[in-house]
């Protein structure tokens, strides 16, 4: 019978086979040209063999551990799965590093404007609104949350101005009559009642709540006038009644009307 060998490998192939067991390797059977390789004297694989066994050992089938001293099958040399292996974790390992440098660099960027962003000079119109958030509300229309408390005072500030003239008046009406006031009881207790109508007043004010401190002093200041005004008089008609002189009195209120009318002109200005 004539010998056949393996294409691939050169393994001695009994007829009738199809897959080489040494290598493995499907039906592609040649004869090869001249004699058969002769056998070692130990005993081996023919010459130019690459895996044979000794005495007839048999080959690698698909799915076996390899056998020992025959080569490797394609399919487990090196380089296979191994390298492919080598090559996945490379590529995350790149992949992780480039997204790790995004995010430091996209980190980096971001403080970059942020700084770049504060020390950039402001614009008018920027200055201008910085400007009136910071200002504290020293003029504005709206007296503040006691807007009902704040309207009754500024109404009892013009009242207290209005009944001070009116008793003025009526001294002086009752000076043309007779040369004192001992007869006066009723214009004395009239400005000694609007005196304490205005320091009264001036107590409301000063525990106004939720209203700008600047504006209630303002109101607080032309009611403590207010006072000086009604004392004034108060003080002349009483020394009067007493046998004294009553323009002491009437000089000082006198005075104390005119600061009252170019405060009470400021005022109006500012805060109505």
């Amino acid at each position: 019978m004539t010998m056949k060998y393996c294409s691939k490998c050169g393994a001695a192939l009994p007829e009738g086979t199809v897959v080489c067991r040494n290598c493995g390797s499907g039906v592609n059977l040649t004869k090869p040209k001249g004699d058969a390789p002769k056998v070692q004297a130990t005993g081996g694989a023919p010459s130019g063999s690459l895996g044979a066994g000794a005495q007839g050992a048999p080959a690698w089938r698909p799915g076996s551990a390899p056998l020992a001293g025959a080569p490797l099958p394609p399919q487990m040399q090196a380089g296979g799965s191994s390298n492919r292996t080598g090559i996945l974790i490379g590529c995350g390992i790149l992949f992780f590093l480039g997204a790790f440098l995004l995010i430091v660099g996209g980190i980096g960027y971001y403080l970059y404007s942020a700084n770049r962003d504060e020390e950039k000079p402001a614009s008018p119109l920027q200055k201008q609104t910085q400007t009136q958030q910071a200002a504290p509300p020293m003029q504005g229309k709206t007296p503040g949350a006691d807007s009902a408390a704040w309207d009754d005072l500024v109404r009892e500030k013009d009242a207290i101005d209005i009944t001070i003239g009116e008793v003025a008046n009526r001294a002086n009406q009752h000076l043309k009559k007779y040369p004192d006031f001992r007869n006066a009881a009723g214009l004395i207790n009239d400005a000694k009642a609007v005196t304490e109508r205005a320091r009264k007043a001036e107590s409301r004010a000063a525990a106004l709540e939720g209203v700008d401190p600047a504006r209630c002093n303002a109101l607080r200041a032309l009611f403590a006038i207010e006072m000086r005004r009604a004392q004034g008089l108060y003080k002349g008609m009483i020394d009067s009644s007493n046998g004294g002189d009553y323009s002491y009195g009437f000089r000082e209120g006198t005075t104390a009307s005119y600061a009252f009318d170019e405060a009470n002109a400021q005022f109006d200005n500012l805060y109505r």
